[in-house]
């Protein structure tokens, strides 16, 4: 039997190599290489080729080629003209690596040879696996399978081999034959120490066994890098290839990794081995320690700079702002101790106890030091976190964990300052306005603010005006801020400027949260003539400690002088004209479905929460409610697929969520613009939906006939999520707060996605169903809640309204569901 191949326009290539394994070149690849991505955004195509023919010269066989960015929309563009070029200028063979299908269709009807799709998976509902099977069957190449299922990501030995098998049975289906999978039964990061994964390496080794002895005539590969993915350049390199050895020694065939930084397992030093596989086969619960403090300060080579570490040698204070920038909170109290007595002349040298060092000298003694050390070493770290964090340098989840380093030194410094002389930069009230019940963003604010030196005073959510009235007359705070999420409740910060304004409140207002922009806060602020204290938007929590530093400064005159200057000379943009009277759009309704009940309310609560998983939009919850945005972002979004695995878990195991459906259909009559809705027991509700003035000028009310049936659906995770969160943030777990907000948020979402299929499946419908939140272009008034309450009562489900409309908890959504398979999503 001739063994398989893969080719370029100048030569092919066996995928079983003698010795193994095939090496796939990987860092023309935008989601791992900076330097890649660097290239990409300048259109640097020469020295991305440059690049591919580096690593052919450095041992590789094959090259894995990425072009995605989210900073450009011209991914297919740029993919074609860059196979093409490679094609024709480096004689290796290419792997291409895209999310969509038809990005990696161009390719490969560009390539003159036979590259490799990267990848396939049975994630969710198969539906990438069914697009990109028929271009492999089509075309006869072959892709790599990611050993990921409908239960999301093998992580056993026999979860691996069973979804290698889901995968080749479904492949079955589409006429590919074994030689068209190259199976990645995936591995984990070592370096977290987590229960969950201590045993991921062993597993991975047993599951290529298992694989190759299952599928002879397949191929195996792995993602090499990813075992070893947090550790320091040095360690990472010595496990990546001690981890290559066992995987080929296993039935590896393939390795994606930059082949310059393997070296030889036989080259690798006997006790740097056994340092590695006391690791990777989980030895004993030291390994990792001990692997860690091993190959501390050692040099990986040219390609890798040292990780981040503490130089003892250094002068306490220059520990602290170290620690601090890189996150490193062990031994941070002890350095801040040693960092005042440094300072205090006169005191007596730390002494060591149970709890660390200590201090034994009065305040009067150590005030001065530990000012010294506040100002100097720890609100400096602070100032570069936030300027690294501005320039995209690092991700929120970053930021956090510096915060939490400075909310442990600081703790620790207030022990040596005289109470009564204080040591606040300033005074903040803070709250989330009347009706928003949501507080992550005033949360995060709280955190830097507290964490830069200033005493918060945190009003909580859902703050009405008085009370913030109340509480600036009891502090005299230099100046209070206000967040709100949406657009109806953003109007108390309107309220609140006009009775400021005639009240002469005298107190600066900073404004921020995802419903206001610019021009709103300087209409508020200007409307009824300026508020002389000025009103200030704050896109991010660091533009608000920016704007709070100068306020509580000699530079406030300047600052306030400026946005006067900048006020006076604005002028309100022109609102876009539209005629008195919409025309209708020209929808016809369709026949209703026949539901399995009508108007009747259907809860579900035993929720397999593997059912739900799947739906979970990861691009949205890494990037919007995980922070993985930017430059750092892309570093970072491997580690957060892990960290996606271990917080499943985390949530299944703690019983974090509880999941809570209700829905059900009703009798109905569309009008123009008007939807009258049948409730149980008799009546009626009527709910007004706005007609666009673009896109057909439609409106949700025109899918539907005078005799019709509409779904709704109302969803929560609970209120144990929130009580967390709560929680955490006042344990000062802000990082963990921050990651199970993000992902209770999106797992809503997912959630309702779920009941979603649910309905449409009882409908029996293939298409429409689409479903429309309160809050959005189409169905903007979020006190129509208060009508789907009428028909459904998710009161009885755990889901309570604010007088605003808005749902608590706020990780919870409700919807109207459309059967009409015209139906699609639109602004006004």
């Amino acid at each position: 039997m001739a063994v398989p191949r893969v080719s370029s326009a100048l030569r092919s290539v066996e995928l079983r190599q003698d010795p193994p394994p095939l090496i796939i070149g990987e860092r023309v690849n935008t989601q791992g290489s900076k330097k890649a991505k660097r290239m990409v955004l300048e259109d640097d195509y020469d020295g991305l080729v440059d690049l591919a023919r580096t690593q052919v010269e450095e041992g590789a066989h094959c090259l894995d080629i990425c072009v995605a960015t989210t900073e450009r929309a011209d991914e297919k563009e740029f993919m074609v003209k860059l196979v093409k070029r490679i094609s024709l200028e480096v004689d290796a063979p290419l792997v291409i690596d895209s999310t969509d299908p038809e990005i990696i269709e161009a390719a490969i009807r560009q390539i003159p040879g036979r590259p490799v799709i990267n990848s396939i998976n049975l994630e969710g509902d198969g539906s990438r696996f069914k697009k990109l099977a028929p271009l492999m069957a089509r075309y006869g190449t072959p892709a790599i399978a990611l050993c990921i299922g409908p239960r999301g990501m093998a992580k056993t030995p026999a979860e691996k081999l069973e979804t290698a098998e889901l995968l080749y049975n479904t492949g079955l289906e589409y006429g590919l034959g074994p030689e068209q999978f190259i199976f990645d039964v995936l591995t984990f990061t070592l370096a977290t120490g987590e229960e969950e994964f201590v045993d991921s390496g062993a597993s991975t080794l047993e599951g290529i066994k298992l694989v190759k002895e299952r599928f002879p005539e397949s191929y195996t590969v792995l993602g090499l890098s990813n075992i070893s993915f947090g550790l320091s350049p040095y360690a990472r390199k010595i496990l990546n290839s001690v981890f290559l050895y066992h995987a080929v020694q296993n039935g590896l065939d393939c390795a994606i990794v930059n082949a310059r930084e393997i070296t030889p397992y036989a080259e690798i030093g006997p006790e740097d081995r056994k340092a590695a596989e006391d690791l990777i086969f989980n030895k004993d619960a030291d390994a990792l320690s001990r692997l860690i403090s091993r190959f501390e300060g050692r040099d990986a080579g040219p390609s890798a700079g040292a990780g981040p570490e503490v130089d003892p040698s250094w002068p306490a204070g220059k520990r602290c702002n170290f620690r601090i920038v890189n996150r490193l909170k062990d031994g941070i109290k002890d350095d801040v101790v040693q960092a005042i007595s440094e300072r205090s002349p006169g005191a007596g040298a730390p002494k060591k106890t149970d709890d660390g060092l200590v201090l034994d000298d009065p305040a009067d003694v150590t005030h001065a030091g530990a000012i010294a050390t506040l100002n100097e070493d720890l609100l400096p770290a602070m100032k570069e976190v936030g300027d690294k964090f501005g320039s995209g340098e690092l991700i929120l989840p970053f930021v956090l964990k510096s915060a939490e380093c400075m909310k442990a030194a600081v703790g620790e410094l207030e022990k040596y300052l005289l109470k009564e002389e204080g040591s606040t930069k300033g005074k903040l009230v803070i709250g989330t306005v009347y009706g928003d019940v949501h507080d992550i963003g005033k949360n995060l604010v709280k955190t830097i603010f507290v964490n830069n030196g200033y005493t918060v005073y945190d009003m909580g959510k859902q703050v009405p005006l008085q009370a913030f009235l109340d509480k600036i007359e009891e502090v005299s705070p230099d100046a209070v801020g206000l967040s709100a999420l949406l657009v109806s409740t953003s109007k108390q910060m309107q309220f609140f400027i006009e009775h400021a304004r005639k009240a002469g409140l005298g107190v600066p207002v900073l404004c921020g949260g995802a419903a206001i922009n610019t021009n709103y806060i300087n209409r508020i602020a200007k409307d009824g003539g300026i508020y002389d204290p000025g009103v200030f938007y704050c896109a991010t929590m660091f533009d608000g400690l920016k704007t709070m530093d100068a306020l509580v400064s000699d530079k406030k005159e300047e600052l306030v002088s400026s946005w006067k200057k900048k006020l006076e000379g604005w002028s309100e943009p022109a609102p876009r004209q539209t005629g008195e009277k919409l025309p209708r759009s020209n929808i016809t309704p369709v026949v209703p479905p026949v539901p399995p009940s009508i108007n009747e309310r259907i809860r579900v609560s035993d929720i397999d929460m593997d059912e739900v998983w799947p739906f979970v939009d990861k691009k949205s919850l890494f990037r919007l409610s995980w922070g993985l945005r930017g430059k750092a972002g892309k570093a970072h979004e491997e580690e957060h697929e892990v960290l996606f695995e271990e917080w499943k878990a985390r949530v299944v195991s703690d019983c974090l969520f509880e999941p809570r459906v209700v829905y059900g259909y009703f009798k109905c009559r569309g009008g123009d613009g008007t939807l009258e809705v049948d409730k149980p027991g008799g009546g009626s509700v009527t709910f007004e939906f706005p007609r666009s003035s673009r896109q057909g000028n439609l409106c949700l009310a025109d899918y539907f006939g005078k005799d019709d049936i509409v779904a709704f659906q109302a969803v929560t995770v609970g209120t144990k999520a929130a009580e967390t969160i709560d929680a955490w943030n006042a344990e000062d777990r802000y990082t963990d707060a921050y990651y199970l907000h993000g992902l209770a948020v999106e797992t809503a979402e997912a959630l309702a996605e779920w009941s979603n299929r649910r309905i449409r499946s009882e409908l029996g419908l293939d298409g429409g169903c689409l479903r429309y939140s309160w809050g959005y272009p189409s169905c903007p008034d979020t006190l129509q809640h208060r009508l789907v309450w009428e028909l459904l009562a998710p009161e009885e489900s755990g889901m309570t309204l604010t007088e605003g409309g808005q749902i608590v908890p706020d990780q919870s959504t409700a919807a109207i569901v459309v059967h009409h398979t015209g139906a699609k999503y639109f602004g006004l």
